[in-house]
């Protein structure tokens, strides 16, 4: 035997609460991969020449400070897929 629901009242605020927090898990992976996009295209552009490598490293706010160290860290961005 099926029950009725007696008081959908109840059920209304638990489907909102359920859809803003999936809402919110989805916008903090936006900015992650927002940020990883960022850091790629800097080490492109350096890549590139089109900037030079201490504006490299301010951009990516690194503590390193050989143009070596900055080609090992923009290693990484050689292969990552675009997420644009």
């Amino acid at each position: 035997m099926i029950k009725k629901i007696k008081h959908p009242g109840f059920y209304i605020p638990l489907i909102i609460f359920i859809w803003g927090c999936s809402n919110t898990s989805s916008k903090i992976d936006t900015l992650k991969i927002s940020e990883t996009q960022r850091q790629r295209e800097v080490c492109l552009d350096w890549y590139g020449y089109r900037i030079d490598t201490k504006n490299a490293i301010n951009d990516l706010n690194l503590k390193i400070e050989t143009e070596s160290e900055l080609m090992a860290y923009c290693d990484f961005f050689k292969n990552v897929a675009d997420t644009k």
